[in-house]
């Protein structure tokens, strides 16, 4: 495993994904790139107070993105910083194909079906459009860990989920 990509908003569940993901790629001295999606601008350039307010919410996106960086609590693995813009889960799998990354990690919240049916789910959609691997890091679930005895470097613990789909 050479790159990991993580993808984050202000969640709970989006934190112990970025900490899995630092974790992970630490201990198999992996490259970790970790995005934040910001919607289209719906009327770019429109107004002064539009173009103020899409510089803050690149300000917070980035903020949060180094905020979430610092999780390990060490130097950590080599990392990027991204915002992407447009839907979630296409800006995540489209970054995920042109990084060429081996892995995406993404936390979700826990939602009833009849909820995600209606609502839609990023984490669902990664699932089933994405051409790379897909861990999904389900909210409410114990902490996952990352063994360092084992030679395999395992995951352990958690209620994660992982698809292997690639490219059909």
């Amino acid at each position: 495993m050479r790159r990991i990509l993580v993808a984050v908003d202000s969640t709970p569940v989006a934190r112990e994904a970025a900490r899995l993901g630092l974790e992970l790629a630490e201990r198999v001295s992996a490259r970790v790139t970790l995005v934040h999606v910001l919607p289209h601008a719906v009327a770019e350039g429109e107004t002064a107070d539009f173009a103020a307010f899409e510089r803050a919410c690149e300000e917070y996106a980035s903020g949060l993105l180094a905020e979430l960086h610092q999780l390990t609590g060490r130097s950590g693995p080599p990392t990027e910083l991204a915002v992407l813009h447009g839907e979630p889960a296409e800006a995540i799998s489209r970054a995920a194909a042109v990084e060429d990354v081996d892995l995406v990690i993404v936390g979700t919240r826990a939602r009833g079906a009849l909820a995600r049916t209606l609502l839609g789910s990023v984490a669902d959609t990664l699932l089933h459009q994405c051409p790379k691997p897909v861990m999904v890091v389900p909210e409410g679930s114990k902490r996952v860990r990352v063994r360092a005895e084992s030679p395999e470097e395992e995951l352990t613990g958690a209620g994660a989920v992982l698809s292997a789909r690639g490219p059909e």
